[in-house]
């Protein structure tokens, strides 16, 4: 019974950590390549609690892994599915605007495709893919979000000069190679107890619960509903009762090329003159995707 608890509590340590590393990756590929550069408002002490949200929204999608047991690409989307439902129809409520135009944009389109599948993904394609495609991969998501970066300075007064968009690509971006070390070092997504797996889950629903008794909007039932089928399908699609490995890792810095190209792309661009809105451009190609991604998945759950 001891050796059982003291297994069970090693457990619950590697899930938290999981879920920070996972967090981390995150953090920097939702907020920071997402916004491109530091807002005006931007305090380092509030990244390090932004982090800690993304930790725990990845914690919920960890859970449903370890319940679920589906791995691969597919656990990578639908996971990143949940951590997005968790980010923004929970934590905040962009979920739920434009609708239902939101509900895609960006919970599926961004955290589920872009930084779960995308940049999660290729995090994890050492011994799949040669060094050279691996850099290739990296170098190609650094153009794409200089792309999407192009259209900032058509919304925002606040673009910074080159030295704290350094700190903010370059710098935070260390959290990349550091975030896929960590999984790397865990191995396999933990299976501590139950009860430890379900307190994420219960905690997210309790807070969405209070706000919805706040803010009474028929919308917001569109989370609970996206959120079942989505861990309806991990269930349908997974290997009943496999462990999960989070693959092999690596080589780290080359994560670190993405950032790097971003931030060459946005000093360029955003020196020659005004924005574009290649915002357009990758919000729709994104959701498109994103959408026929997620309503395949269930369709194939469900046959």
């Amino acid at each position: 019974g001891l050796a059982c608890g003291r297994l069970q509590g090693m457990e619950t340590l590697r899930y938290v950590g999981a879920a920070l590393a996972a967090g981390l990756v995150a953090v920097f590929a939702s907020e920071n390549l997402f916004w491109s550069a530091p807002r005006a408002d931007f305090w380092w002490p509030g990244w390090v609690l932004t982090w800690g949200l993304y930790a725990a929204a990845s914690g919920v999608a960890l859970s449903a892994v370890a319940f679920t047991g589906c791995g691969g690409w597919r656990g990578l989307f639908l996971g990143g599915a949940l951590m997005g439902f968790m980010v923004e129809g929970v934590a905040v409520d962009t979920m739920y605007d434009a609708f239902p135009l939101q509900l895609v944009w960006t919970p599926l389109a961004w955290h589920a495709l872009i930084t779960a599948l995308a940049v999660g993904g290729l995090g994890r394609m050492a011994g799949v893919w040669p060094a050279g495609r691996i850099a290739a991969g990296w170098v190609a998501l650094g153009l794409m979000f200089g792309a999407w970066a192009l259209y900032w300075p058509v919304e925002r007064e606040d673009v910074p000069g080159a030295g704290p968009l350094f700190a903010y690509l370059c710098g935070l971006g260390l959290a990349m190679p550091l975030g896929n070390l960590w999984l790397s070092r865990i191995g396999q997504v933990p299976r501590p107890h139950g009860a430890v797996l379900l307190v994420l889950p219960v905690l997210a629903a309790v807070l969405w619960t209070g706000k919805t008794v706040l803010y009474p909007v028929p919308v917001r039932v569109a989370l609970p509903v996206m959120v079942g089928l989505t861990v309806w399908a991990m269930a349908r699609l997974a290997r009943r009762g496999a462990r999960v490995s989070f693959g092999a890792g690596g080589p780290y810095p080359l994560a670190l090329l993405t950032p790097v190209v971003t931030f060459g792309v946005i000093v360029v661009a955003w020196g020659v003159g005004g924005g574009l809105p290649t915002n357009l451009i990758v919000a729709v190609v994104s959701g498109v995707l994103a959408l026929g991604l997620w309503v395949g998945l269930l369709w194939r759950a469900a046959r």
